[in-house]
């Protein structure tokens, strides 16, 4: 028999990669991966299939050597290894966080954590991690003012209050900065607006769920639930996995279990959250093409707006009231949207409800339970929905278009993905609109 050696090896698993049509570029030769690599593993961290790697479609990510399997523990990360307010209040600003007045929140103690360590460059254990994190972010902080202008209306407001959130943040523990001054004599320039905007978005976009103490020294109103893991922040999202994550108190690990197989050499992803775009482009900064979960969203006045007076006193004002009251009961009022597949429930309910006149009113409850349902008071409902459809699609029409004529994709992420969710939005309420029109029906909110 044929002895085969390394070699062959080598040339028969590129030779599969090719095969397979893999096209990636391993990062494990540069200085900051080797570096990271190897001061996980002098603390305890194992990994013997995953292999940082820049992918095409998605950046920078983590590529499995081996085949995948339901169960599968992707990473174990050492408690020593999770950045959380124990590992501050322990560290050489512990004393000045528990006398901080007013008290801190969980979130201002890792970003002032994250800042300081930052600045001790080398010095720091955590520098091997820092040196690997973005030195900027595509959260809202960052945006220009034409790339707010150009959001659709809620994810601006959304964004505004993201951004004032943080300059009040910034702001409330201004008063007490100088009191670090015994460590950092130039507190002054260490700890800017433009450093803790960085360290604020490292924790708000990177940082997994792991339960604190509840030191009595913190703010209460912003639970202790925050923990920055390296390595395991350079998982990529997909809604279409499913994963477990979770801290196991035997193996005092923060662990990451697969539920969804994935092929060797090919990237390995988690699940953040079943997210819209919407909110994955407020919370982590980038939006996914074909996300399942992207809905276009509407207000109760949206929809109060479309309805016709002339419709048998439909809109009068007393019973206007009233059937907003019987929703609100039913929490009816609110995350009204429709999606790729139509109308969601909420909405058609909604709209149901608002059509009935002062005689059906009072059997309110039957549309929330018939099917099929009444044909002539949705006929009245679908001619409300394509106003309210068509209504939104042409203001997203022209601000799509304006906004096309003003931002650069080529030259900002930010602008790209704020044209992808756009664009998303605007195929979302073609379809929708397209789908009324058929006299098709919505499909059920999930």
């Amino acid at each position: 028999m044929t002895k085969r050696g390394r070699s062959w090896r080598d040339r028969r698993r590129k030779s599969k990669q090719k095969e397979e049509g893999v096209r990636h570029a391993s990062l494990m030769s540069r200085d900051d991966s080797i570096q990271l690599m190897r001061w996980l593993r002098r603390n305890g961290f194992r990994d013997s299939h995953l292999v940082l790697t820049n992918f095409p479609d998605t950046g920078r990510g983590v590529m499995s050597t081996r085949n995948l399997k339901e169960g599968d523990c992707i990473v174990s990360l050492p408690e020593n290894l999770l950045i959380t307010t124990t590992t501050v209040v322990n560290s050489h600003l512990g004393q000045f966080i528990k006398n901080w007045k007013p008290r801190l929140t969980p979130k201002q103690v890792l970003s002032l954590y994250l800042i300081a360590e930052r600045s001790r460059g080398k010095d720091s254990f955590w520098y091997p991690y820092i040196q690997t994190l973005p030195t900027s972010y595509t959260t809202p902080s960052y945006f220009s003012t034409a790339e707010v202008d150009a959001l659709p209306p809620l994810v601006r407001e959304a964004t505004l209050r993201h951004r004032k959130v943080l300059q009040n943040s910034y702001k409330s523990l201004q008063t007490s900065l100088h009191t670090l001054e015994p460590l950092f004599p130039d507190w002054k320039t260490v700890f800017t607006f433009k450093s803790y905007r960085w360290a604020w978005a490292t924790v708000y976009t990177r940082s997994v769920y792991k339960r604190g103490p509840g030191w009595e020294f913190l703010d209460p109103s912003d639970p202790d639930v925050y923990a920055l893991a390296p390595f395991l922040d350079m998982l990529n999202h997909s809604p279409l996995v499913q994963t477990d994550t979770d801290f196991n108190v035997s193996s005092k690990c923060y662990e990451v279990k697969t539920e969804t197989t994935c092929r060797k050499y090919r990237q390995v992803f988690i699940n953040y959250d079943p997210y819209d775009n919407a909110r994955l482009l407020m919370e982590y900064g980038f939006v996914m093409p074909r996300n399942p979960h992207s809905v276009v969203t509407f207000t109760a006045d949206d929809v109060v707006a479309c309805l016709a007076v002339e419709q048998n006193g439909l809109s009068s004002k007393n019973l206007l009231q009233k059937k907003m009251e019987l929703l609100s009961q039913e929490n009816l009022t609110v995350n009204l949207s429709c999606s790729g597949e139509g109308l969601s429930w909420r909405l058609q309910t909604a709209l149901q409800v608002l059509c009935m006149d002062h005689d059906s009113i009072c059997n309110w409850r039957t549309v929330l339970r018939q099917t099929p349902r009444d044909p002539t008071l949705w006929s009245t409902a679908r001619l409300v929905a394509q106003r309210l459809i068509s209504k939104r699609l042409e203001q997203h029409s022209s601000r799509t278009q304006v906004a096309e004529k003003i931002l650069d994709p080529g030259n900002s992420l930010i602008s790209l993905f704020i044209l992808m969710l756009l664009r998303e939005d605007l195929y979302i309420l073609e379809h929708s609109l397209k789908d009324l029109n058929s006299h098709t029906e919505g499909a059920p909110d999930k």
